[in-house]
Formats: C-alpha cells, sequence, structure tokens
C-alpha cells in the first residue's frame, strides 16, 4: 500500500530564502561574465586593429569595397557576413597575387600579402558580386635589398616554361577524350577520363591559379555561383564531376565539355605569351595545397579529392625542384624542411592510392583504367589516412609560403 505522506527519512525540503538569493546571483554573474566573452569577441571581429585591414564580405559585395593602403607586406583579415564559403582575392589586371578560399559563413581568416604600389582589384564571395578596388600607396621605408637578382631565376623560369607547355598538351588530349567520351554517352570510359584530366589540371594549379578568369571558368565550385549547380554560368571540371559522379549521367554534358576545351584553349596561348612572376613559384603552390586542404577539412575526403591532391602534390613537387638549388644557397634550412614535408606528403599519397593492375601504385602520367575504377570503387578515404593528407599538405604549404620570405622576394 502506497502512502500518501512522506516520511521523514524521504521528505524533500523546499530550498531557503537564503539560498535561492545566492543561486539568483550567481546565474546573474555567469550571465554577465558570458556576455562580456561574446562582447569581447564582437569587439575582436570588428576592431581588425591586430589582424591589419579588416575587410567584411556580405551576400553583395565587401564592405569597405575601396581599400588604400602602403607599400609592403600587409595583414588583411577576412570576415565572411554571408550564408555560404565564399573567396577573396587580390588580382592585378588577370594575375591572381594572393587568395584566401572556402571561408566558412561567420569566420574570419587572415591572408599576409606583400604588395608593391598600384591598383588592384578585389574578388568579394560570389563570382557575380562586383569586384573591389585595393590602392597601394608608395611606402616611405626603404626597401631591403634583394638578395636574388632577376637572372637567378632564368634557369628555373625557363625549365617551369617546357613543363607547363608538356602538361598542357596532355591536358588537351586528355580532354579531347573526355569529350569525346560524353558525346558518345559512355559513362565509364567519360569517368576514367575526367580522372586522367582532372589530375593533370591540377598539376597546373599554380600556373593556372595566376589567371583568375580562367580559373573560375575552369575550376569554381558550385558554391561560388548565386544559383549554385543550377547557375547557368556553373562549368568547368566541377560541373562536369557533378554530372559524372554525382548525378551519374552524362546527360546534358557535352556542351559543358565543348567551352572546357574552349577555355583550355585560351590558357594554352596565355601559357605560352605569359611569364611566371618568381614570387609566384613557390607562393602559387602554396595556394593551391591550402586551397585544397581547406575544402578537405569540411567532409569526408572523396576518391575525386585524393585524386586532385595528387596532381598539386605532383606540381607542387616540380616547383620544389625548380627552387631548391636556390634554397640550398640562401636558405639550407627551410630548404630541407621543405624537402621532408614534400617527401611526408608523397609518402601518405603513396599509402593511401590504390594499387595498379601490377600491384603498384599507378603513376601520375600513366594511370591504368583499371586503378582509376578501383579509386573510385574505394569510397572515400579512410579518417586516419585522410588526417595524415591534411596534415601533410598543410605542412607543404606552410614550407612553401615561407620560400619568398627567405629569397626576398615580392609580387
Amino acid at each position: 500500500m502506497n502512502s500518501t505522506h512522506a516520511t521523514p527519512s524521504t521528505a524533500h525540503h523546499a530550498p531557503s530564502p537564503r539560498l535561492m538569493r545566492l543561486g539568483l546571483v550567481a546565474s546573474f554573474l555567469l550571465m554577465l561574465i558570458a556576455f562580456g566573452v561574446f562582447a569581447l569577441s564582437l569587439r575582436a571581429v570588428e576592431s581588425g586593429s591586430d589582424d591589419g585591414t579588416l575587410i567584411e564580405i556580405g551576400a553583395r559585395g565587401c564592405q569597405p569595397s575601396r581599400v588604400e593602403v602602403p607599400a609592403g607586406e600587409r595583414t588583411f583579415t577576412i570576415v565572411n557576413r554571408s550564408d555560404r564559403a565564399i573567396e577573396w582575392e587580390v588580382i592585378d589586371g588577370v594575375m591572381v597575387l594572393a587568395e584566401r578560399e572556402n571561408i566558412a559563413p561567420g569566420m574570419r581568416q587572415p591572408l599576409r600579402v606583400d604588395l608593391a604600389p598600384g591598383d588592384y582589384a578585389m574578388t568579394c564571395g560570389l563570382l557575380s558580386n562586383p569586384h573591389g578596388e585595393l590602392h597601394v600607396t608608395p611606402n616611405g621605408n626603404a626597401a631591403p635589398a634583394r638578395a636574388l637578382a632577376a637572372h637567378d631565376f632564368v634557369g628555373a623560369r625557363a625549365e617551369l616554361r617546357v613543363y607547363t607547355t608538356l602538361q598542357m598538351r596532355k591536358l588537351e588530349r586528355a580532354s579531347a577524350a573526355l569529350a569525346q567520351a560524353i558525346n558518345a554517352g559512355d559513362l565509364t570510359a567519360a569517368r576514367t577520363a575526367y580522372l586522367q584530366a582532372r589530375r593533370i589540371d591540377q598539376r597546373l594549379a599554380m600556373p593556372i591559379g595566376l589567371f583568375g578568369d580562367l580559373d573560375q571558368r575552369l575550376n569554381a565550385p558550385a558554391d561560388y555561383y548565386a544559383g549554385r549547380e543550377k547557375d547557368p554560368d556553373f562549368g568547368g571540371f566541377p560541373r562536369l564531376a557533378q554530372g559524372l559522379f554525382s548525378a551519374g549521367s552524362t546527360a546534358g554534358l557535352a556542351p559543358v565539355a565543348k567551352q572546357l576545351m574552349a577555355d583550355l584553349d585560351v590558357l594554352s596561348r596565355r601559357l605560352a605569351q605569359a611569364s611566371v612572376p618568381p614570387a609566384q613559384l613557390a607562393n602559387g603552390s602554396a595556394r593551391a595545397l591550402q586551397t585544397w586542404h581547406d575544402r578537405a577539412t569540411d567532409g569526408e575526403m572523396t576518391p575525386l579529392a585524393l585524386n586532385d591532391l595528387a596532381g598539386i602534390t605532383e606540381g607542387s613537387a616540380k616547383i620544389v625542384t625548380l627552387i631548391d638549388p636556390l634554397l640550398a644557397r640562401q636558405a639550407p634550412a627551410l630548404q630541407r624542411q621543405l624537402d621532408q614535408a614534400l617527401s611526408a606528403l608523397q609518402q601518405s599519397l603513396a599509402e593511401a592510392a590504390q594499387p595498379g593492375a601490377d600491384g603498384t601504385t599507378s603513376t601520375a602520367e600513366s594511370a591504368a583504367p583499371d586503378a582509376l575504377q578501383a579509386l573510385l570503387d574505394a569510397g572515400a578515404v579512410p579518417a586516419a589516412t585522410a588526417q595524415r593528407l591534411l596534415a601533410n599538405s598543410e605542412a607543404l604549404a606552410k614550407a612553401l609560403a615561407a620560400v619568398n620570405h627567405a629569397l626576398a622576394l615580392s609580387g
């Protein structure tokens, strides 16, 4: 039988008025502390005083839309006030000098840039947003003496031109095979051709990244367009990947492949006429690696992301071989760090890659169709392997980003 009266041993006593007052005071103090921390965090975001020039990017563009800074090394802190991941770039004509991609909504990212006097453009989030203006005034401080002269880079730049020309020819052939497979409606062949062409495209990420307009048409993800996947301007490799791998169809991709070929033709002519500035050799490679790292950090690492990283690493390895002799003279410690970082990333990629038909890891130049299919069949990269790839890619990006300072390069 259950009693309706509590015994003295089990009765619950109501808290005393004094304890209730103390509890209310404690809760109020905790609320004040939390509010103070929140206010300080807001102030840190708004001020930008400790992080250089603050630029906020909203749905319609940059605020401020015109920025003036003195020449030299400057830090820009980019705050994303929009509802999607965005990028911010400094552009000289069509050439990208510096960029920070994949800035998540509500987040801030610093970017340090070495700028010469002049007028530049800033990209401001969505590709359809108007560009901002960046005016760089002469700095009264005397510039440091250059440790290396232009002729020190003649050999490296000449070798890079040959490498870029050969890779560009391979990219055009691989893209033609991709277009042919799409026109034939052969999904399996189109997927294989895509992986081959995309890997070469990413091998050339540094020189392609110098041309902002072409880089956007070839490689901009759907999030950078107002209509995302349905945006009429969404194209290039990301659009082809969305159709071939996400939708599992070649339907509607023939015009995209045709435009890709046209854009590659323009790229080939530009690369034949352009000369990569020495300061962009390592810096451009660092940006490509960091961009891949930031995008891959957001979710599971897919076979397509692994294929991209393989290409970027191969292109970065070429740049390392070009600048190693210069670092050996100017900064041997950084040279060792750079070589070790590259070796670690290559080793991680070898462990993550699927073996080819003969049991060996497929090479960059001739990945067999069955090896590429095995890459797709493997699915997402295991978490532990993905973490190693993320750590090693960021380590190589940071080592490459330190080269310009070691060689006293800018621009």
